[in-house]
């Protein structure tokens, strides 16, 4: 071990796919630490097998593939023997490590003189994992971060575009009133007088680290295999102090987590600390749409299931599946379309149609009867 004599395991996630796969860098680091380091392999087909059992333990739906992996990392970590694990979350919040932070600085600064054209070409730096977004000079590209560009004063604007490009999934529900009137946003009210990086930092803490990071993607899959993690980055004195940080310590410029990673580079290879960071992410249409889809997902996708459901529009779903089906590339809203639409499915499944105390569990699952 390079920092200390103790005997140290790793874990984490590589994939079949090249597109999602970190595990390159994830050796480095375990060498360059002297860990003894262990990885889930996961393919599409894995992800597409155990998202079932992936929905039983968050109890909600979801509009990633993200957790799958994650419950499968757990399942390793505790076949090792270990029961807790400490894990990085919380760093990209309060340490502004997100790429929606550098967009709504870009933007911000776009909307100083809108009729720009230099100005929003920064943006193409962003984004680079997602197509359509990243590395792109496209009038589509200008068009799409252009909207609301100039209502800087909204306590919304860092998230506007992303919550008004998922508001699109909206055509595939069924139409019930209560839903097409709900507001999320007003629940999660930032106060105007924040710095602007302070008021996105609050949205992304509020609105996606609390209710599915720690919840679905985290606490629910580590415990589904009895693993506690522990979040070094969420202990109240360590938000406090880099809530007290000035911004540019946090973001300078388009270099995120700076303060960070001028500690990097004292404990870890330049490589390492250098690299762009990659949101973690996991593949969803070729995990339910590939040579042989699960069985579940054609049943819970057909027009009958969807509409005893009820719950959507069984036309607009198969048009959706259609798509997915013949190969063509969905997009990043109409992947996560596919992937609200089953995990809600399975949801009303296990938890309303064919629930009972003895349940429709998994397999893995046991009911003891005393």
């Amino acid at each position: 071990m390079k920092y200390t004599d103790t005997h140290q395991d790793t874990f984490s996630i590589s994939f079949s796919d090249p597109d999602f796969d970190e595990s390159y860098y994830q050796v480095q680091m375990a060498d360059y630490l002297g860990t003894d380091h262990h990885s889930v392999y996961c393919t599409h087909e894995d992800i597409g097998q155990i998202f079932p059992e992936v929905i039983w333990h968050t109890e909600t739906p979801i509009l990633r593939t993200a957790p799958a992996p994650m419950y499968l990392l757990s399942k390793l970590v505790r076949e090792h023997n270990y029961k807790v694990v400490l894990t990085g979350e919380g760093a990209d919040e309060f340490l502004a490590g997100y790429d929606i932070f550098k967009e709504a600085l870009i933007r911000r600064f776009w909307a100083k003189n809108p009729a720009s054209q230099i100005r929003p070409l920064i943006l193409g730096r962003l984004y680079p994992d997602i197509q359509g977004l990243g590395g792109s000079r496209s009038a589509f590209q200008m068009a799409f971060f252009k909207r609301g560009l100039t209502e800087t004063d909204s306590p919304y604007y860092s998230h506007a575009i992303r919550w008004n490009n998922t508001g699109r999934n909206l055509r595939f529900f069924s139409s019930p009133p209560a839903l097409l009137d709900y507001q999320a946003a007003n629940i999660h009210v930032p106060d105007p007088a924040w710095a602007p990086l302070a008021q996105a930092q609050y949205l992304e803490v509020t609105t996606f680290l609390s209710p599915y990071l720690l919840s679905s993607q985290g606490d629910r899959m580590a415990m589904g295999h009895s693993v506690e993690g522990r979040y070094p980055f969420l202990d109240y004195r360590v938000i406090e102090f880099c809530n007290r940080l000035p911004h540019d310590i946090k973001l300078r410029g388009l270099t995120e987590k700076w303060l960070l990673k001028q500690l990097g580079k004292k404990l870890v290879p330049e490589t390492i600390w250098k690299r762009y960071k990659r949101p973690y992410r996991a593949p969803i249409q070729r995990s339910f749409f590939s040579q042989k889809p699960p069985a579940y997902v054609m049943d819970l996708l057909s027009e009958n299931a969807l509409r005893e459901s009820g719950y959507f529009n069984p036309e607009a779903i198969t048009s959706l599946v259609s798509k997915a089906r013949s190969g063509a590339k969905l997009s990043e809203v109409d992947d996560m379309a596919l992937v609200g639409v089953l995990s809600t499915q399975l949801v009303h499944q296990q938890f309303v149609k064919d629930f009972t105390l003895a349940g429709l569990k998994p397999a893995h699952m046991k009911v003891v009867e005393h």
